[in-house]
């Protein structure tokens, strides 16, 4: 039976021959690169092991990346909307500011064949009431705003200032039971004087003959120099004739934005200086 305590070479001769091994495989391997392809052998069949052994910290790196907890959802889903809910009320005020810009511009755009001086306002408060239709502007005597100046918008005749202060002025609506304007038609000219009944307009003592019709534009006439000539009034929207009576009722809708313009248009008289008049005037005037 074969000794199983049989001894081999000692511990040390292994050292020293495991280190003579060593020094030749170095200096064969400088010299002459003979472990060369040895070394990228081994590399290529370990390599499967490094993949595998940094496996725990590619997955705690994806870990932090891209897995959060369930609060930290909730947190970042309430701003988002947050922030979509600012950008959105941003957005209605650029639609808001686009429209405004738009309807100034037509507002200016109202009155360019008005030579006078001109100035926009804003519309501060509403005093509608049973007999009263009024509106607060935010331009007053320090703008030279001046009692019975005529207020207009971009689609017609708004009505006149009737009460100023230092910085504000109150005008009085077209269609206030109080207010009168001298009109005529645009269609043939017919004149006559259209009053507000607290939302509408009639137009008083006119004969039943009178040639008006539904649909009629009605312009302001100039008489009274109040209200320049030529600006939208109203439109006819009821004729009746009744051959009991004088006069047709007839009943037109003003063409003013009356209940929804926050902005109006000052108009003052045009005054012509000198340098306006032609040499005709000039000479007449020197005689």
């Amino acid at each position: 039976m074969k000794n199983l305590f049989t001894r081999g070479p000692s511990l040390v001769l292994q050292l020293i021959i495991t280190l003579l091994l060593a020094c030749v495989l170095m200096v064969l391997d400088y010299r002459y690169g003979y472990l060369t392809s040895a070394r990228k052998a081994s590399a290529t069949f370990l390599s499967p092991l490094y993949y595998l052994a940094n496996l725990p910290n590619e997955i705690a790196a994806w870990a932090d990346n891209n897995i959060i907890s369930r609060n930290d959802l909730i947190d970042q889903n309430r701003q988002l909307k947050d922030e979509v809910l600012i950008l959105k009320a941003q957005n209605q005020r650029l639609i808001g500011l686009e429209s405004e810009n738009a309807r100034l511009r037509s507002l200016l755009g109202s009155s360019r064949s008005f030579r006078g001086k001109r100035l926009i306002a804003e519309v501060l408060n509403i005093d509608s009431q049973r007999f009263s239709n009024e509106l607060l502007l935010n331009k007053g005597s320090t703008n030279e705003v001046f009692v019975g100046q005529p207020v207009v918008d971009s689609e017609g005749v708004m009505g006149q200032i009737v009460e100023v202060s230092l910085t504000t002025s109150r005008m009085i609506l077209l269609n206030d039971q109080k207010h009168a304007i001298p009109i005529r038609n645009d269609r043939n000219g017919v004149r006559a004087i259209a009053q507000g009944d607290g939302q509408l307009l009639f137009l008083r003592h006119l004969p039943n003959t009178t040639d008006i019709r539904e649909g009629d534009l009605l312009l302001s006439s100039g008489l009274g120099e109040k209200f320049p000539d030529g600006y939208p009034v109203a439109k006819v929207i009821s004729v009746t004739k009744q051959s009991s009576q004088p006069y047709a009722q007839i009943i037109a809708e003003p063409t003013a934005n009356i209940n929804t313009a926050n902005h109006v248009l000052l108009l003052w008289p045009y005054m012509p200086s000198i340098d306006d008049l032609d040499e005709n005037q000039i000479e007449s005037s020197e005689k």
